[in-house]
């Protein structure tokens, strides 16, 4: 439960901080167009913590660390897209929101069942 609640307050609060701050005037474009794609760099780590990283815990402590690591990295990603994005500033927002919604907790109930033992199990 504590997954989905932290899960959902992090998806909401990229929400609401993009539909009530990130509505302003837009920044110029940086001199350099890979600054205005900083964000994408948080984005990438949490994508490979995601998929490559957290599906090898079988600790649920452990693996919950991992996770909240994973998640702050795709809102760095939504974060810095609506401050410092420029002309990519939704594109990085929707990235970001993207970012932590493939992070939805549904592997996080195999972490916590108890795991069958013995030669009949559950017996």
């Amino acid at each position: 439960m504590v997954w989905w609640i932290i899960w959902g307050s992090l998806l909401a609060g990229v929400c609401v901080i993009y539909f009530q701050l990130g509505r302003g005037p837009m920044r110029p474009a940086a001199a350099n167009p890979f600054h205005n794609l900083v964000g994408l760099v948080p984005l990438f780590v949490s994508i490979v913590i995601r998929w490559l990283v957290l599906p090898r815990y079988t600790d649920g402590q452990k693996a919950f660390v991992v996770f909240i690591v994973g998640c702050a990295l795709a809102e760095a990603c939504s974060l810095l897209g609506i401050f410092l994005g420029g002309p990519y500033r939704d594109d990085l927002f929707l990235l970001g929101a993207l970012g932590i919604a493939q992070f939805v907790p549904l592997y996080a109930r195999s972490l916590y069942e108890p795991k069958p033992e013995g030669f009949i199990p559950n017996n």
